[in-house]
């Protein structure tokens, strides 16, 4: 039961999320910090303190990348609230799949643009700048993704 409810917030929260940050490039607060606190209750009150150490690996790991530059603030906050109902696992799987779908998305529509692979190849593996792809929008569906596998393969 409270596996379904973590994944129905959890699938709420990614398409609100994916429709702001296609939009505006932007994940806002005001859906962010109220799904760490639900999520922070829902592990509470269940028991699940093994999301809730999850959660802050995935904020050490995240952390860095927002503050070397890598990543926005709102994605770290998205990952975070993921952790908290999804588990670790699959946010750190679908951080991977996500970074795959980027690159080749860089490599793909670089290459469309310019007409030459070899820019396509320098942009998959950033030594030039490619079209930014908003991370957030690939990270909560990667995610999910993945969870779902996890809960299939285990079934």
């Amino acid at each position: 039961m409270i596996y379904s409810l973590n994944f129905l917030l959890a699938g709420v929260l990614v398409v609100v999320c994916i429709w702001t940050d296609l939009k505006t490039r932007t994940i806002y607060n005001r859906y962010t910090y109220p799904a760490v606190i639900i999520g922070l209750i829902l592990c509470i009150a269940t028991a699940q303190y093994s999301n809730i150490y999850g959660s802050l690996i995935i904020m050490a790991v995240y952390l860095f990348f927002f503050l070397t530059g890598k990543m926005g603030g709102g994605d770290l906050k998205l990952a975070v609230a993921l952790s908290l109902f999804l588990g670790a696992e699959p946010v750190l799987l679908g951080s991977i799949l996500a970074a795959v779908i980027m690159i080749a998305w860089g490599f793909v529509s670089t290459w469309h643009k310019t007409g030459q692979i070899r820019n396509g190849l320098l942009v998959a593996a950033g030594k030039l700048p490619g079209g930014e792809v908003p991370y957030g929008a690939m990270l909560g569906p990667a995610s999910i993704i993945v969870y779902m596998f996890k809960i299939l393969t285990l079934s």
